[in-house]
């Protein structure tokens, strides 16, 4: 019923899901440190009740077994908490446990052999054909590194406070008597509010310099930024945890990101863009170049097959195999394949060659 109720609203109102999940997001630091400043027990509840609403609503309404399965432990969870006034507990674990989790998310792209996780979003926002700016892709792998120490800085920072907060800290609860003690109103200010505005104001000042270090960067303002992160987000989510990586050996995965203001929509076709096949092509043979490391020269296409169209803001992934003459791609949308084809390259010294 729940479900039958949620996708009702989303088919009336297609922004439900995501104003429930931001209104959720908002509300439970709120409340966590409204809780801790008055030492409100209904409201050290209801915080607790905002957070598993926040981890399980969606799951639930798109009908997960997992979900529902969980929804019930959840509830006697919290009940027992409740019982022997230990729900406070609970508020210590969320600051800590997602900057690990964002601390991972930006980290374990750093292995060797992966594409750090903001190269994967340089890629993806770079419009096809256009060359990178000197020096960014470097710059991607520093960022994604300074992001990674930066949110497991505030992981320990949260879990040090937690264990010496009082009355009701980690440690004041185990029995320990720590030689320094912090009041819980200290590390909720941290937590719950400084957590969140330290990672603003880092984004905002890295964005800023960003913008005069790299001028030619493809969105025009922070709206513009944002808005093409909300278009590609879909491929990057698809590449969390996945190799979007160079593979040993001569293969190498890209991704791109059709731009919504692509030149050649104009007229291919006015009531329904379609991405022409010699635009997709360029793109392919630019992942080709950034592989190599430098332009390449085609001497020819003896074989292509174009399978799906691709419109404005569509992302997907493009796989190249090289061999000594010539380089094999294939096109994804997901997991639908969108072209695959070859490439003969121009050996040197060959006719043409300057």
């Amino acid at each position: 019923m729940l479900k039958d109720i949620w996708k009702r609203c989303e088919n009336r109102w297609p922004a439900t899901p995501r104003i429930a999940a931001v209104t959720l997001a908002f509300a439970y630091p709120v409340l966590a440190h409204t809780a801790s400043l008055l030492g409100s027990s209904s409201l050290t509840l209801a915080s607790v009740v905002v957070l598993a609403a926040a981890t399980l609503l969606r799951p639930l309404t798109e009908g997960r077994r997992w979900a529902w399965l969980a929804l019930p432990l959840a509830a006697l969870a919290i009940m027992g908490l409740w019982r022997i006034d230990a729900a406070a507990l609970v508020l210590f674990l969320p600051p800590v446990l997602l900057n690990v989790f964002l601390a991972w998310l930006f980290g374990h792209t750093l292995a060797r052999g992966s594409t750090p996780l903001i190269e994967r979003v340089v890629r993806l926002l770079q419009p096809p054909g256009q060359p990178f700016e000197p020096g960014v892709i470097d710059y991607a792998r520093r960022l994604t590194l300074l992001w990674t120490a930066l949110f497991l800085m505030l992981a320990t920072t949260s879990l040090m406070l937690a264990a010496l907060a009082t009355p009701g800290g980690l440690l004041e609860t185990a029995g320990i008597r720590a030689s320094v003690a912090v009041r819980l109103e200290t590390w909720s200010l941290f937590a719950n509010v400084l957590n969140y505005l330290i990672v603003a104001a880092v984004f905002l000042a890295e964005f800023a310099y960003r913008r005069r270090r790299f001028p030619g960067r493809p969105y025009r303002n922070l709206l513009d930024f944002f808005r093409r992160m909300a278009a590609i987000a879909p491929a990057l989510v698809a590449t969390i945890g996945k190799p979007a990586r160079r593979i040993a050996g001569p293969t190498f995965e890209a991704l791109f990101t059709v731009p919504m203001e692509h030149a050649a929509f104009a007229g291919h076709f006015p009531d329904r863009p379609v991405f022409p096949a010699v635009a997709l092509l360029d793109t392919v043979i630019a992942a080709a170049g950034s592989m190599q490391g430098a332009p390449i020269a085609v001497a020819g296409l003896p074989r292509a097959k174009f399978l799906a169209p691709l419109g404005p803001g569509d992302s997907g992934s493009i796989r190249l195999k090289l061999h000594t003459d010539r380089i094999e791609f294939e096109v994804r949308r997901g997991s639908e394949r969108v072209a695959e084809g070859v490439l003969r390259l121009r050996r040197p010294g060959s006719p043409g060659d300057g």
